[in-house]
């Protein structure tokens, strides 16, 4: 069996975590596979097309493909995979509104033309099963082997929250600049670590800025203290698929997050983390880990187990295999 898939770009999270990590599974069970980006020219496009020749799966993730080029795959015997780790249907937590005829409609037409559909989480295939009934869910993953787990040997002389992520979800971390400030105050021993492409500046608490580089984003996460993961509460974030919260959780850091989506079936509150709904939630949870070191072993500890048992890469993998071998033999 031979797959190509379509992403968006190397570096683009969901490429990294719901294509990259599986390639050398998938040779293993003798599925040869192929990456390539989503072309940007109708000449590329026709490019791809012959490209794909020798493929008997075609997995397009997330970006959402005119019928003309499906059909055209239809045509020439391929089997058609729409993975998607976001709610596309919608428009992002930026815009004033979250509804978008336009996006809702494309979503529809590619769902309904694919052979199989494979969602991120539970809420994203819900909004996709009235369209098309080969629906699976298989979670964002993280590859455990790459995340060490934190040491709980002695207490840092400061406290590091932290927080990574992309540019365009920064404005999440910013609506928590009050609470930041109000611990700052509180706990002079605090300072937030931002890793990212971008950073803002906040007078009121100490910021580490950090550049996000793929190579260093295991060890980056084992400096954080207290991991943060804030969302709105809105159609867009309920598809999130947390994968900020599972690189935290990989590395035994104990995290807080918003009560929204995937968060509330990854976080039992207080077991192995705590969930916020407001500022209140939010300053209160965080100030009871800064305050207590054993409480912040005990939750970061409670959690990489979690994390390989339903996350991993390597609990997961079987399941996208059986999905290619089932598409391809039906």
């Amino acid at each position: 069996m031979k797959v190509l898939f379509i992403v968006r770009s190397g570096n683009h999270p969901a490429t990294r975590h719901r294509v990259v990590q599986y390639l050398d599974y998938l040779k293993k069970a003798d599925i040869n596979s192929e990456v390539v980006y989503f072309p940007q020219t109708i000449f590329g496009w026709w490019r791809l097309l012959n490209r794909a020749s020798n493929f008997d799966v075609v997995f397009f993730q997330k970006k959402r493909v005119h019928p003309f080029w499906l059909k055209r795959f239809k045509a020439r015997g391929h089997k058609l995979i729409y993975d998607f780790d976001d709610a596309v249907m919608f428009n992002s937590s930026r815009h004033p509104t979250p509804a978008s005829p336009l996006r809702m409609r494309q979503f529809i037409s590619m769902v309904k033309r694919c052979d199989g559909i494979i969602a991120g989480n539970s809420y994203l295939k819900s909004l996709a099963e009235p369209y098309n009934q080969k629906i699976w869910i298989i979670p964002t993953t993280v590859d455990t082997s790459k995340y060490p787990v934190k040491s709980y040997s002695s207490g840092a002389p400061n406290i590091i929250l932290g927080w990574i992520g992309t540019s365009s979800s920064l404005v999440f971390l910013k609506s928590l600049e009050g609470v930041l400030g109000k611990l700052s105050q509180a706990y002079k021993d605090i300072k937030l670590k931002i890793v990212c492409s971008e950073f803002f500046n906040n007078p009121d608490i100490e910021i580490i800025k950090k550049q996000w580089v793929e190579k260093d984003e295991a060890q980056d996460v084992l400096s954080f203290d207290i991991g943060l993961a804030p969302l709105p509460d809105d159609p867009w974030s309920q598809g999130k698929c947390a994968t900020k919260l599972l690189q935290y959780l990989a590395s035994s850091v104990p995290s807080v997050a918003s009560a929204v989506g995937i968060h509330k079936e990854i976080i039992r509150d207080g077991v192995n983390g705590f969930l916020a709904s407001n500022d209140d939630d939010w300053f209160n949870k965080i100030a009871l880990l800064i305050e207590d070191n054993a409480l912040r072993r005990n939750l970061g500890l409670a959690t990489r187990e979690i994390v390989e048992k339903y996350y991993s890469v390597k609990a997961n993998a079987p399941k996208l295999i059986g999905i290619l071998k089932r598409i391809v033999c039906e």
